[in-house]
């Protein structure tokens, strides 16, 4: 029986809300870790990410930190967590966060970050990409914001025109290369 010695060369990974979360994490650890079988990760997408903190971004409400449905649905998730919600794993700015991850380091060539104007969490999004630009990171990067539509809407209603839009634009973004 011959072995194959072919990679995977055209990963693409990505998720929606906190499988954004988890995307952004496993590009982290590939910078770092050699992937199985030689597997290089091409691409990431983050779509409405599930990132949190304890300083309000943007249009977020500085009043209601610790009563919001984020704060409390985190708690659950990871309830002894150094730092609670300013820990890496739901906070990824390293400006805000003592030990996070250098964001220049994701191991990926490409990242699109997808936000919904009316979704909570989109300032959130939007600080990652212009933290990502920021950064040293060399990849290329792209962020696509959908007006009118709120966290997750493409999954609830995927027969929109808004979400049909959406897959369009991933679609696009696995094809430029």
């Amino acid at each position: 029986m011959a072995t194959s010695t072919r990679r995977f060369e055209r990963l693409y990974i990505g998720g929606d809300s906190a499988g954004a979360n988890i995307s952004h994490h496993m590009a982290l650890r590939a910078s770092t870790e050699k992937l199985h079988g030689g597997v290089i990760i091409l691409g990431a997408f983050l779509s409405h990410p599930y990132f949190w903190g304890s300083k309000p971004l943007g249009t977020e409400p500085v009043t209601y930190r610790e009563t919001s449905p984020l704060y409390k649905t985190w708690m659950i998730v990871c309830p002894g967590a150094l730092d609670g919600i300013d820990n890496p794993y739901i906070n990824p700015f390293v400006t805000f966060v003592k030990n996070a991850p250098c964001l220049a380091s994701l191991g990926c060539r490409k990242l699109i970050i997808c936000v919904a104007s009316k979704d909570e969490l989109r300032d959130r999004g939007v600080q990652y990409h212009d933290a990502v630009r920021e950064s040293e990171w060399e990849g290329e990067l792209s962020i696509f914001e959908v007006e009118g539509e709120g966290h997750g809407f493409h999954i609830f209603n995927p027969e929109t025109q808004n979400a049909k839009e959406m897959f369009k634009r991933l679609a696009e973004f696995s094809q430029e290369c």
